[in-house]
């Protein structure tokens, strides 16, 4: 058993995924089990437990948790072990701002370059969001809503660009998972990538990155009230 804060939940929380490599594997797993927090903040991440769970060896579950630790999920250190970081209101307030100044960033350079293409692929993108989301699909959902976001961001042009915002983006995750248990914020944001992506269709990378900032405070400011901050 893993045990957090003195309270105890079942050892047998990650399953075997199939992706490419065994350390693409473990990441996933152990991602998906932060995520749905089956594996709680706070909790230490034993190297042998978790390779006898995933049935593989320990090396490509260090490399998953170093890689982890590289998006912020995961704190490593050396001889004392590794856990999932905890969620705190200074660390939701950082990963936020850090957010909607990138993401801001790749929507203004993005709105000259849109496409046709890209815009079908976001509109799909969110139909796929509101199928899993409709069938309790919370793995298909989390996907569907990442493509949709990236497929603007990409847009911009800037491999580099793209690249920086991911780590902000995964250690997000954590706390978007709490706003989605209200139903209200939901459909709200559901609602807010529509406009999005009709303004960047429109060439209007002003309007998109305001509503994406306005998008994020939002969901921000939700979170920072269940952790006992408030809001702004």
């Amino acid at each position: 058993m893993f045990s957090s804060g003195g309270e105890a939940y079942e050892a047998q929380v990650v399953s075997r995924p199939s992706r490419q490599t065994a350390s693409d594997q473990a990441e996933e797993a152990l991602f998906e089990a932060i995520m749905d927090g089956k594996i709680p903040p706070g909790a230490p991440l034993r190297l042998q437990e978790l390779a006898q769970q995933l049935g593989m060896s320990i090396m490509p579950v260090r490399e998953a948790l170093r890689r982890l630790a590289g998006f912020g999920l995961v704190e490593i250190v050396a001889h004392k072990g590794a856990w999932v970081r905890p969620l705190t209101l200074e660390d939701l307030r950082d990963t936020y701002f850090t957010r909607i100044s990138l993401e801001s960033l790749a929507l203004l350079a993005a709105a000259d370059r849109f496409t046709p293409q890209q815009a079908a692929q976001a509109r799909a993108a969110l139909r796929e969001q509101d199928a899993a989301n409709r069938s309790g699909d919370r793995v298909g959902a989390r996907d569907a809503h990442e493509r949709f976001h990236f497929t603007l961001y990409r847009a911009s042009g800037s491999e580099w660009l793209v690249r920086s915002l991911e780590p902000a983006w995964r250690n997000s995750e954590r706390y978007r998972v709490e706003s989605m248990r209200d139903p209200g914020h939901v459909r709200r944001r559901a609602e807010e990538h529509g406009r999005m992506l009709t303004a960047l269709e429109a060439g209007d990378g002003r309007a998109a990155a305001a509503l994406l900032a306005s998008h994020l405070r939002s969901t921000a400011d939700l979170v920072a009230t269940r952790l006992g901050g408030g809001g702004r």
